[in-house]
Parts: C-alpha cells; sequence; structure tokens
C-alpha cells in the first residue's frame, strides 16, 4: 500500500480550487480535513467509501438535530461540520492518488444531496422544540417550513442537473461537444460564477456551519430556517425562471440547425 506524507496531502489542493472555496472552507474546514485524509488515504480508504462514509455522517447528524436536547443538538451541529471536513477529505484523496474515478462524481453527489435534503429537515424539528418566538400552537408549522425548504432545494439542483443532461445530449447530437466549456464559471462577471459564490458562501459550505453554532446556543433555529427556506424558494424561483428561459433560446436555435441540415443532406 502506498504510504502518503502530510505534506504530499497538503500539496495536491491546487491553489485555483482553494481560492474558490468558500470562506469557511478556506479558513477552517480545508485545514482540518488534513489530518483526516492523512489518517483515511494512509488506512486504506477510498474517496468513493469517504463519500459513502459522510453520507451517514450527515444523516446521524440530522437525526442528532431531532432530538430535543442541548447535547444531542450539540453532537448534531458538530456532526454536520465534519461532513463538510469529510467533503474536502474524498477530494484531497482523489487528487492524491490520481486514479482516474467515473462514477466519483455519483458518490459525491449522494453525500453532498445529504444535507440539502436531511438537515433542512432537521432544522424544521429542532425549531420545533427550541422556538420561543413562535407561539407553541402554530411551531408545528416549523416542521413543514423545513420540508417545503427541502424539496424547493432539491428541486432547485434537479432542474439544474436535467438541464444539464439534456443540454449535453443535445449537443452531442449536434456535433458540438467542442463547444462545451466552464468559461462562464471562469469569468468573474458572469451570472454562473456569482452565483456559484453565492451558493458556496451562503450555502451549506460557507455561513450555513458557523449559523448552526449560533442558532444552537441563542435557540434561534427558527430564524435560521425562516431565512434559509427563504433563500431556498427565492433560488428555486430564479432557477425556473433562468432555466426554462435558456431551455426555450436553445431549443430554437438547435431545432432551426437541425432544418438547415437537413436541406443540405
Amino acid at each position: 500500500m502506498t504510504y502518503y506524507s502530510y505534506q504530499q496531502i497538503i500539496d495536491s489542493l491546487p491553489q485555483k480550487k482553494n481560492s474558490r472555496s468558500s470562506l469557511w472552507v478556506r479558513w477552517f474546514i480545508r485545514k482540518l480535513s488534513f489530518p483526516f485524509t492523512y489518517l483515511f488515504i494512509n488506512a486504506g480508504w477510498s474517496a468513493n467509501q469517504v463519500s459513502l462514509l459522510s453520507w451517514a455522517v450527515i444523516f446521524l447528524a440530522a437525526v442528532c438535530l431531532c432530538i430535543p436536547n442541548f447535547w444531542w443538538m450539540l453532537a448534531g451541529v458538530l456532526l454536520t461540520n465534519f461532513w463538510l471536513v469529510l467533503d474536502c477529505v474524498d477530494g484531497n484523496i482523489a487528487r492524491c492518488v490520481k486514479q482516474k474515478t467515473f462514477m466519483g462524481d455519483f458518490f459525491d453527489a449522494i453525500a453532498g444531496y445529504g444535507p440539502f435534503a436531511f438537515t433542512t429537515l432537521a432544522l424544521g424539528v429542532a425549531a420545533y422544540h427550541t422556538s420561543f418566538l413562535i407561539p407553541v400552537s402554530y411551531r408545528p408549522w416549523l416542521m413543514i417550513v423545513g420540508a417545503v425548504g427541502a424539496v424547493a432545494n432539491i428541486y432547485t439542483r434537479l432542474i439544474h442537473q436535467k438541464y444539464l443532461n439534456c443540454f449535453f445530449a443535445a449537443k452531442n447530437i449536434l456535433h458540438e461537444t467542442q463547444d462545451i466549456t466552464l468559461k462562464d464559471t471562469e469569468d468573474k462577471k458572469s451570472f454562473a460564477y456569482i452565483r456559484e459564490q453565492i451558493d458556496k458562501n451562503i450555502g451549506v459550505s460557507g455561513l450555513f456551519m458557523p449559523w448552526l453554532f449560533v442558532a444552537l446556543f441563542t435557540s434561534t433555529f427558527d430564524v435560521m430556517l425562516f431565512a434559509y427556506t427563504g433563500y431556498y424558494l427565492l433560488s428555486f424561483a430564479a432557477i425556473i425562471v433562468l432555466y426554462c428561459r435558456k431551455a426555450v433560446t436553445f431549443e430554437q436555435q438547435a431545432q432551426a440547425k437541425l432544418t438547415q441540415e437537413r436541406k443540405n443532406a
């Protein structure tokens, strides 16, 4: 079994990738991920195995957040942040071993979508147990708010992924795969880059994590719940409008090209 030094693990991280991470990840989580990467990689764990472990961790974290006890909730907050550490660990391992994988993104998505579903639902339950702003008779609605937030978040990402799947399939049919680039996400003035940075710094890899600690110690999970459910609903509405417009435009252009090709055939 190949041994990897601590310095090799640190050196494997591209500066560009780290610079595009959220401030929370850059300042704290990434540094915490290195010693855990050292332990896992030299114990023979693969990146995909760490991804599956992180799924179990985020599920357990959500369960802990649902238990009406401060120490259990603290465990849930710590485990949620540990999930983010593991989310960095699997990438560190993949870069160190330099092994091409074809399903790595699949395993990463299994774990990566965990907090969008489990943690948002758990926020609703935690808010139900700790809220002092909402009257007792109305607190059950907090769990519904959590469910709405979870569905909006997952649905938004489903729309994004489905659009990309259709777009790439269409480009393949049109023999335009060479035109597919990441240029939009590289341009700091582009909508794609700005959206990515907002999501990283406000979402589960950014502000969300330290806010969990604040919400726990101030019993304001309800405030956090409303803030993120509102954010997820706004994101859902924006993505629906954006991708529907892009889909209509692309469909018209693609059909025009197919028509022209038939005429030239």
